[in-house]
């Protein structure tokens, strides 16, 4: 699967907003957990990430404002989300997991 990075959280806004329907997984890969959601609630706690993204590009004044931590599967027909923290910064030969996945259920097994 191919993921584009939205540097934009207005952008990631508009792409979440349209989530009109399905199961869907949301992953916590740091804390483990697993939960099945709603379109509904995949909306709210993906806003919820946004704004937790939106405050680190705030308060972490080395962060560079167009530093990406969204990327999602088809903006215009949004099924897939891999969402990046602050712990991904730095130099690494390899990248590190995403602190949440965020995947339509049909998808389960695929991102």
């Amino acid at each position: 699967m191919r993921f584009y990075g939205i540097p934009s959280e207005d952008r990631v806004l508009e792409i979440v907003n349209g989530i009109n329907s399905g199961e869907w997984v949301f992953e916590d890969v740091k804390g483990g957990n697993r939960e099945i959601l709603d379109a509904s609630s995949v909306k709210e706690r993906l806003k919820k990430i946004i704004g937790e993204v939106k405050s680190w590009k705030e308060q972490l004044t080395t962060l560079a404002k167009g530093t990406v931590f969204v990327f999602v599967h088809e903006p215009e027909d949004p099924k897939a989300f891999k969402i990046y923290d602050t712990s991904s910064l730095g130099c690494s030969t390899e990248l590190t997991p995403p602190r949440w996945r965020v995947y339509i259920k049909e998808l389960e097994g695929k991102v």
